[in-house]
């Protein structure tokens, strides 16, 4: 919870520093990162697979 404040504290200071047309541009880019990765051609396993993080179970 201590960690979450921490991060909510320092995310208001950087609102407070930066001007309206800033945060505006990283809220577009933001978003544009959340719609890229909800249109993504790959399930969350393939892509893992793809990068071999995921091993593949064998059958028996």
């Amino acid at each position: 919870m201590e960690e979450r404040l921490a991060f909510i504290r320092l995310y208001v200071k950087r609102l407070k520093e930066n001007p309206d047309k800033v945060f505006r541009q990283q809220v577009r880019l933001v978003n544009s990162f959340l719609k890229a990765a909800k249109n993504f051609p790959l399930t969350k396993g393939e892509y893992l697979r793809l990068k071999g993080e995921l091993k593949v179970k064998k059958k028996a």
